[in-house]
């Protein structure tokens, strides 16, 4: 993938932290999240936490179409008790605000892909 890619998931993720910084994050609380939750034993503060460590190694894809609402969702994931945990972020405009929306944030369901992610080992 080009630099700019790199770029422009730096910018997404610059402006999200910074919304999430002022406002908090605004998680959308489906069922899974709360069994999230309980599974790992954290609060939405930790969940908080994590989101706002994200960086461009995080990356698994995006910005695509919200299938739901007007907007763009990012794909990202973390490492959390040795499981894969799959964070889907959007930034959203209610009115004039722009806020950090947390879509999903649940183990994933299928290995997930992180395309700029340094790969281990070095040459095959």
């Amino acid at each position: 993938m080009s630099g700019s890619k790199e770029e422009e998931i730096n910018r997404f993720l610059k402006e999200f932290k910074m919304v999430a910084k002022q406002r908090g994050i605004d998680f959308v609380p489906r069922q899974e999240f709360i069994e999230t939750l309980i599974l790992f034993g954290i609060t939405r503060r930790n969940c908080e936490d994590e989101i706002l460590g994200l960086s461009v190694d995080d990356y698994c894809q995006g910005p695509d179409d919200d299938r739901d609402r007007p907007g763009k969702v990012w794909v990202f994931g973390r490492c959390i008790e040795n499981r894969e945990v799959y964070i889907k972020l959007k930034l959203a405009t209610v009115g004039k605000e722009t806020i950090a929306k947390c879509l999903s944030f649940h183990p994933a369901e299928f290995p997930l892909n992180f395309p700029l992610r340094p790969k281990k080992g070095g040459r095959e």
